[in-house]
């Protein structure tokens, strides 16, 4: 999962933290149906809570958790949002890289080897010790050299590899129209998210959170509007 997430610690009145639970479970609720097909995960501690929804290649997790800083109640919001395709080929490019690099790596130390259980099966009649001090000096120096070139080899195969793997998903999910309109719900949350951390923090701006700590949460269903209705107004907010 890749490329949509956020991160924030705003501080929060006394006893609203439970309000914040229910609300951010009700706005995953409205806008990450069970009946549309998304497949919802539910993880609940002491003073926590983590929401996971998955459809086709979409996935998103959500987490809000209190804590305090300074004597004082804060709420924790964090989140994360993309395609499972786009992780799992970045985490399949990453360890194709790092195998071929490994096996060039060792394919220069296995020819440095070679080179030098030759020289010792039939080592120079007329060396002497100097010499062979210079021969074992030369041989550290090949091994490092070999060693690093066929690792910088191994590297650059894996890297063209995984270049083509990245081309036939990039091409995969700019034509994944349902990962796109997903992508657009939870930007969408992410924002009535952002307008709820505010609501929090005192600044009160925008609907539907002028009566944040009186009103239930409001879905694109409360409001009147169909859900892709509903997804445009919160774009254009």
């Amino acid at each position: 999962m890749r490329g949509h997430g956020f991160g924030w610690t705003t501080p929060c009145p006394v006893g609203s933290h439970e309000l914040s639970l229910r609300h951010v479970e009700g706005l995953w609720a409205a806008y990450f149906p069970a009946a549309a097909g998304y497949v919802v995960t539910r993880r609940a501690w002491a003073g926590g809570l983590r929401l996971g929804a998955a459809r086709g290649d979409f996935l998103a997790e959500v987490e809000v958790a209190a804590g305090r800083r300074r004597g004082g109640a804060r709420l924790r919001l964090s989140g994360c949002a993309g395609s499972q395709r786009v992780a799992a080929t970045e985490r399949a490019a990453s360890a194709v890289v790092e195998r071929l690099r490994l096996c060039g790596s060792l394919f220069g130390a296995a020819f440095v080897g070679l080179t030098a259980s030759r020289l010792l099966v039939t080592p120079p009649e007329l060396a002497i010790g100097m010499l062979h001090i210079l021969g074992g000096l030369m041989l550290v120096v090949m091994l490092m050299v070999v060693v690093m070139t066929g690792a910088g080899l191994g590297g650059w195969l894996g890297e063209q590899r995984a270049a083509s793997r990245w081309s036939a998903t990039s091409q995969a999910v700019a034509a994944d129209a349902s990962l796109h309109a997903d992508l657009r719900r939870w930007r969408a949350v992410v924002r009535i998210l952002a307008q709820h951390r505010d609501a929090l923090a005192g600044g009160l701006r925008g609907l539907p959170f002028r009566c944040e700590f009186n009103e239930p949460a409001l879905g694109p269903e409360s409001l009147g509007l169909a859900p892709d209705a509903a997804l445009a107004s919160a774009e254009t907010a």
